[in-house]
Protein backbone atom coordinates (compact mmCIF):
# COMPACT_ATOMS: atom_id res chain seq x y z
CA UNK A 1 0.00 0.00 0.00
CA UNK A 2 1.08 3.38 -0.94
CA UNK A 3 2.60 5.15 2.29
CA UNK A 4 0.92 8.46 1.22
CA UNK A 5 -2.51 7.30 1.63
CA UNK A 6 -4.06 6.97 5.01
CA UNK A 7 -5.40 3.35 5.76
CA UNK A 8 -8.92 5.00 6.78
CA UNK A 9 -9.24 6.73 3.41
CA UNK A 10 -11.68 6.36 0.80
CA UNK A 11 -9.26 6.01 -1.84
CA UNK A 12 -7.32 3.43 0.10
CA UNK A 13 -10.37 1.55 1.05
CA UNK A 14 -10.75 1.22 -2.74
CA UNK A 15 -7.26 0.02 -3.61
CA UNK A 16 -7.61 -2.31 -1.14
CA UNK A 17 -11.32 -3.43 -1.89
CA UNK A 18 -11.85 -3.07 2.01
CA UNK A 19 -15.27 -3.01 3.15
CA UNK A 20 -16.72 -3.15 -0.12
CA UNK A 21 -19.52 -4.74 -1.16
CA UNK A 22 -20.17 -7.16 -3.78
CA UNK A 23 -21.76 -4.58 -6.14
CA UNK A 24 -18.92 -2.28 -5.13
CA UNK A 25 -16.36 -5.18 -5.72
CA UNK A 26 -17.93 -5.43 -9.09
CA UNK A 27 -16.82 -1.72 -9.58
CA UNK A 28 -13.36 -2.20 -8.43
CA UNK A 29 -13.11 -4.62 -10.87
CA UNK A 30 -14.32 -2.63 -13.64
CA UNK A 31 -12.20 0.34 -12.61
CA UNK A 32 -9.12 -2.36 -12.99
CA UNK A 33 -9.93 -3.17 -16.00
CA UNK A 34 -10.45 0.34 -17.26
CA UNK A 35 -6.65 1.70 -15.45
CA UNK A 36 -5.61 -1.64 -17.67
CA UNK A 37 -6.82 -1.26 -21.30
CA UNK A 38 -6.33 2.97 -20.72
CA UNK A 39 -3.49 3.85 -17.98
CA UNK A 40 -0.65 3.88 -20.95
CA UNK A 41 -2.81 6.24 -23.44
CA UNK A 42 -3.73 8.33 -20.70
CA UNK A 43 0.26 8.61 -19.33
CA UNK A 44 1.40 9.66 -23.26
CA UNK A 45 -1.45 12.23 -23.22
CA UNK A 46 -0.90 13.74 -19.97
CA UNK A 47 2.50 13.99 -21.07
CA UNK A 48 1.59 16.12 -23.68
CA UNK A 49 0.95 18.48 -21.44
CA UNK A 50 3.42 18.16 -19.01
CA UNK A 51 7.32 17.46 -19.20
CA UNK A 52 7.72 15.74 -16.11
CA UNK A 53 6.99 11.71 -16.05
CA UNK A 54 5.99 11.82 -12.20
CA UNK A 55 3.39 15.02 -12.94
CA UNK A 56 1.65 12.78 -15.73
CA UNK A 57 1.62 10.07 -13.32
CA UNK A 58 -0.08 12.55 -10.50
CA UNK A 59 -2.34 13.40 -13.24
CA UNK A 60 -3.71 10.20 -14.47
CA UNK A 61 -3.77 8.66 -11.19
CA UNK A 62 -5.73 11.94 -10.35
CA UNK A 63 -8.09 10.55 -13.35
CA UNK A 64 -8.55 6.93 -12.41
CA UNK A 65 -9.38 8.57 -8.30
CA UNK A 66 -12.03 10.24 -10.32
CA UNK A 67 -13.20 7.84 -11.76
CA UNK A 68 -13.74 5.53 -8.78
CA UNK A 69 -16.58 7.92 -7.22
CA UNK A 70 -18.18 8.15 -10.59
CA UNK A 71 -20.79 5.49 -10.98
CA UNK A 72 -20.36 2.25 -13.01
CA UNK A 73 -23.78 3.39 -14.85
CA UNK A 74 -22.90 6.86 -16.36
CA UNK A 75 -19.53 6.25 -16.97
CA UNK A 76 -19.41 2.77 -18.25
CA UNK A 77 -20.82 3.78 -22.27
CA UNK A 78 -18.29 6.28 -22.41
CA UNK A 79 -15.43 5.75 -20.36
CA UNK A 80 -12.24 6.14 -23.21
CA UNK A 81 -14.17 9.63 -23.88
CA UNK A 82 -14.58 10.69 -19.94
CA UNK A 83 -11.34 9.40 -19.20
CA UNK A 84 -9.52 11.44 -21.38
CA UNK A 85 -11.79 14.81 -20.76
CA UNK A 86 -10.87 14.21 -17.02
CA UNK A 87 -7.41 14.04 -17.90
CA UNK A 88 -7.08 16.81 -20.27
CA UNK A 89 -8.78 19.20 -17.70
CA UNK A 90 -6.60 17.95 -14.71
CA UNK A 91 -3.43 18.55 -17.04
CA UNK A 92 -4.58 22.14 -17.91
CA UNK A 93 -5.15 22.88 -14.42
CA UNK A 94 -1.36 21.50 -13.57
CA UNK A 95 -0.35 23.63 -16.60
CA UNK A 96 -2.49 26.69 -15.09
CA UNK A 97 -1.10 26.35 -11.44
CA UNK A 98 2.68 25.77 -13.30
CA UNK A 99 2.37 29.09 -15.03
CA UNK A 100 3.63 26.81 -18.12
CA UNK A 101 2.69 24.46 -20.46
CA UNK A 102 4.82 22.08 -21.97
CA UNK A 103 5.24 19.40 -25.13
CA UNK A 104 6.41 16.02 -24.35
CA UNK A 105 9.95 15.57 -25.54
CA UNK A 106 10.44 15.02 -29.24
CA UNK A 107 12.85 12.28 -29.00
CA UNK A 108 10.87 10.37 -26.03
CA UNK A 109 8.04 10.31 -28.83
CA UNK A 110 9.99 9.50 -31.23
CA UNK A 111 12.04 6.17 -29.37
CA UNK A 112 8.19 5.38 -28.35
CA UNK A 113 6.76 5.44 -32.13
CA UNK A 114 9.82 3.81 -33.28
CA UNK A 115 9.55 0.87 -30.64
CA UNK A 116 5.93 0.79 -31.41
CA UNK A 117 5.42 -2.37 -33.33
CA UNK A 118 8.31 -4.47 -34.28
CA UNK A 119 10.86 -2.31 -34.21
CA UNK A 120 12.73 -5.17 -32.41
CA UNK A 121 11.94 -7.90 -34.97
CA UNK A 122 14.15 -5.23 -37.71
CA UNK A 123 17.69 -5.66 -38.90
CA UNK A 124 19.35 -2.54 -37.76
CA UNK A 125 19.62 -0.33 -40.61
CA UNK A 126 15.49 -0.94 -40.59
CA UNK A 127 14.92 -0.08 -37.09
CA UNK A 128 17.81 3.27 -37.57
CA UNK A 129 15.68 4.30 -40.52
CA UNK A 130 12.22 3.76 -38.77
CA UNK A 131 14.49 5.53 -35.43
CA UNK A 132 15.25 8.83 -38.01
CA UNK A 133 11.33 8.55 -39.38
CA UNK A 134 10.11 8.71 -36.27
CA UNK A 135 12.05 11.53 -35.07
CA UNK A 136 11.53 13.57 -38.46
CA UNK A 137 7.60 12.98 -37.95
CA UNK A 138 7.58 14.17 -34.24
CA UNK A 139 10.16 17.18 -35.07
CA UNK A 140 7.26 18.00 -37.71
CA UNK A 141 4.16 17.37 -35.42
CA UNK A 142 5.96 19.59 -32.52
CA UNK A 143 5.50 22.33 -35.41
CA UNK A 144 1.68 22.07 -35.74
CA UNK A 145 -0.54 24.33 -33.56
CA UNK A 146 -1.67 23.04 -29.83
CA UNK A 147 -4.93 22.18 -31.48
CA UNK A 148 -3.57 19.84 -34.66
CA UNK A 149 -1.00 18.29 -32.16
CA UNK A 150 -3.72 17.82 -29.83
CA UNK A 151 -5.97 15.91 -32.20
CA UNK A 152 -3.42 13.93 -33.77
CA UNK A 153 -2.97 12.56 -30.21
CA UNK A 154 -6.27 11.42 -29.82
CA UNK A 155 -7.34 9.85 -32.71
CA UNK A 156 -3.65 8.12 -33.24
CA UNK A 157 -2.05 7.59 -29.89
CA UNK A 158 -5.32 6.81 -28.32
CA UNK A 159 -7.15 5.39 -31.07
CA UNK A 160 -10.37 7.88 -30.26
CA UNK A 161 -13.69 8.62 -32.57
CA UNK A 162 -13.80 11.70 -34.21
CA UNK A 163 -17.15 11.57 -31.71
CA UNK A 164 -15.22 11.02 -28.56
CA UNK A 165 -12.28 13.47 -29.46
CA UNK A 166 -15.29 16.12 -30.38
CA UNK A 167 -16.07 15.36 -26.52
CA UNK A 168 -12.70 15.39 -25.12
CA UNK A 169 -11.78 18.79 -27.06
CA UNK A 170 -15.31 20.54 -26.77
CA UNK A 171 -15.10 20.29 -30.65
CA UNK A 172 -17.57 19.66 -32.99
CA UNK A 173 -17.19 16.10 -34.94
CA UNK A 174 -17.06 18.35 -37.79
CA UNK A 175 -14.68 20.72 -37.06
CA UNK A 176 -12.22 17.59 -35.37
CA UNK A 177 -12.15 16.30 -38.88
CA UNK A 178 -11.38 19.04 -40.49
CA UNK A 179 -8.65 19.59 -37.49
CA UNK A 180 -6.98 16.54 -38.13
CA UNK A 181 -7.58 16.58 -42.20
CA UNK A 182 -5.69 19.96 -41.96
CA UNK A 183 -2.77 18.58 -39.87
CA UNK A 184 -2.46 15.38 -42.06
CA UNK A 185 -2.31 17.42 -44.82
CA UNK A 186 0.51 19.76 -43.60
CA UNK A 187 2.65 16.74 -42.57
CA UNK A 188 2.19 15.57 -45.67
CA UNK A 189 3.36 18.30 -47.72
CA UNK A 190 6.49 18.23 -45.08
CA UNK A 191 7.16 14.79 -45.16
CA UNK A 192 6.97 13.58 -48.54
CA UNK A 193 8.66 14.80 -51.31
CA UNK A 194 7.06 16.59 -54.34
CA UNK A 195 6.84 14.20 -57.40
Amino acid sequence: MNDDIKPDSEDARISAGVGLADSELASADWVNAAIELHEGALLRYAQHFVRDLESARDIVQDTFLQLCRQTNDEIRPRVAQWLFTVCRNRAIDVCRKERRMKLAPEDQLADELAQSSEASELQPSAAMERQEAATGLMSQISKLPDRQQEVLRLKFNAGLSYKEIAEVTGLTSSNVGFVLHTAIAKLRQKLVPAS
